[in-house]
């Protein structure tokens, strides 16, 4: 369920409205998903208000009662997709006890692209709001998805490096930028429904990378 705590931020920061607030969680939440499977099927565009109420089970009335324009909620909806993904990233960090940067990134490799947790709903609103979104009649400041992973891998690396199973001679911002650029591809592949080359993808990945940069 949505966190109260972070929808009552929103409604003092004037992202969503004070009426909203006060829905039972369960209406909340029901919005905040049918926006979620509507904005990544159609787009910003492509999604009229009607549409989303409909669908929501609101009337259009209700809705401008909620939220101040379609922009805010999509704002709304990023922000509470965020806070998620922030939550998956500390159960993956919570859940791992490899110790070497190889197998961290194995892991972190099928956790996300193997075995995700996302539904195909909010693997298709990931891929709107980090490829999409930027071609739509709106502009939302401030808002890196990526990040969350990508700081993960800059983690590893980093600490790879230090412990020299990562060569020191090597620049690991760049390091780290590169392997997220890998991951983020084959992330991309497998939420838009494209098959990975084979199942082993991740093995060779991490084999290609340390036969590169290990001490």
């Amino acid at each position: 369920m949505i966190d109260e705590n972070l929808t009552a931020e929103l409604a003092r920061r004037g992202i969503v409205t004070e009426t909203f607030r006060r829905l039972a969680p369960d209406k909340k939440d029901l919005i905040y998903r049918t926006a979620v499977e509507l904005f990544g099927k159609f787009g910003y565009d492509g999604l009229s208000v009607e549409q989303l109420c409909r669908e929501a089970a609101i009337s259009k009335g209700s809705f401008f009662q909620y939220f101040p324009s379609k922009s805010h909620l999509l704002e709304y909806v990023v922000l509470i997709f965020d806070e998620f993904l922030t939550r998956w990233m500390a159960e993956l960090r919570q859940a791992e006890t490899a110790v070497l940067a190889c197998e961290r990134l194995h892991y972190l490799y099928h956790a996300l692209v193997v075995n995700s947790k996302l539904y195909p709903a909010q693997e298709r609103f990931f891929l709107f709001v980090t490829r999409g979104l930027e071609h739509a009649a709106v502009e939302l400041e401030g808002i890196d998805l990526e990040r969350h992973f990508n700081e993960y891998i800059a983690e590893i690396i980093e600490r790879g490096e230090q412990t020299g199973e990562i060569r020191g001679d090597f620049d690991v911002e760049l390091t780290a930028h590169l392997t997220s650029l890998i991951i983020e591809g084959l992330l991309r592949r497998r939420y838009s429904g494209r098959r990975l080359p084979r199942r082993e993808t991740g093995d060779y990945l991490i084999s290609f990378l340390f036969d590169g940069i290990k001490a």
